[in-house]
């Protein structure tokens, strides 16, 4: 597929006659902004992607994920939200050989479409098949391939585990109280009523009505970790607390992920740490205490009373593994 080389998928959906994938041309161009569609935006404002949009069946996806040149996922971060997990892709960005996708709407579209018609046989296909495309070779240089997974897709491991049982993966958390407090000033989607409702039918629009923001915000990261400690438990996933960031990327990340860096790209590294991961253009200004002193009583209560348990969980599984 040559006339697609530049080309990488940025939107998947499923119409009723079948699957259809848009592409845009992103030529050299590397994922190096914090978030897959920082990218895409950019690149869909260029003058040729305006004009030569393209939109193909998923066999063209398929022919694609079966050439030649492709590196092989090389780890899989999920993550509670809000909690570190941009800085690690932020950190591993920085190195031409390395392929970072960052939560990519076009991978979680082809997992939620078996929440519609899909089978669970044709979604897997898609998945090796969408996975593959970004990890294709574009400048040559590329050695290493890290997916970041959007907050939601812990409820998804089965599926994904099932498709790359072999590729190392690793889950980031944090204090449940500090994650919350972030939620409720500035809500990503997955808190929004009625957005995870085919995944979680027990937290759908009418159960939110029932209960308080803090609560229901609660409830949908306690449901977001949840699998992640079926998943350390069983061995496969490695454990990384926000408060082990940045060091834990130079020590145990870069072990579970068979990586080792040199001194010189460490310093790198650091230095990408004086800078906010998801908005680069400001300084990096710890905020724990913030957090902590801005939530309310209730807010505080549920997240005691609904995560601090699995969180609990999580930290023993760390602590044992670590010691």
């Amino acid at each position: 597929m040559n006339h697609l080389r530049d080309w990488v998928p940025f939107k998947f959906s499923v119409t009723r006659s079948e699957p259809l994938v848009d592409w845009c041309n992103l030529g050299l161009a590397r994922f190096i902004e914090p978030f897959f569609e920082d990218t895409i935006a950019q690149s869909m404002r260029l003058p040729f992607n305006l004009v030569f949009q393209q939109q193909t069946s998923i066999d063209v996806l398929k022919e694609v994920a079966n050439g030649t040149d492709i590196v092989p996922p090389t780890g899989f971060i999920f993550h509670m939200s809000r909690c570190g997990s941009t800085l690690i892709t932020q950190m591993l960005a920085e190195f031409e050989e390395n392929i970072v996708i960052s939560e990519a709407p076009p991978i979680d579209s082809v997992i939620s479409s078996r929440n519609d018609s899909a089978s669970d046989d044709s979604v897997k296909l898609w998945l090796q098949w969408m996975v593959a495309a970004f990890g294709r070779r574009r400048s040559g240089a590329e050695k290493h391939y890290f997916i970041k997974f959007d907050a939601w897709n812990t409820l998804d491991l089965d599926l994904i585990a099932g498709v790359f049982p072999t590729v190392p993966s690793l889950f980031v958390y944090r204090n449940p109280v500090e994650v919350l407090a972030s939620q409720l000033r500035e809500p990503g989607m997955h808190v929004v009523p009625g957005f995870l409702e085919k995944r979680l039918p027990q937290l759908n629009v009418t159960a939110a009505l029932e209960m308080s923001r803090e609560e229901y915000c609660a409830r949908i990261l306690a449901e977001i970790c949840e699998p992640a400690v079926a998943r350390a438990q069983a061995g496969p996933m490695l454990l990384v607390n926000y408060e082990e960031l940045p060091n834990a990327v130079f020590d145990r990340i870069a072990s579970h992920f068979n990586l080792a860096f040199e001194p010189a790209e460490i310093s790198a590294m650091l230095d990408k740490t004086r800078f906010n991961a998801k908005r680069p253009q400001l300084f990096f200004e710890a905020d724990t205490e913030t957090k902590k002193r801005e939530v309310s009583d209730d807010a505080r209560r549920v997240a005691e009373t609904l995560v601090d348990p699995i969180y609990n969980r999580l930290e023993e599984i760390r602590l044992r593994t670590t010691a």
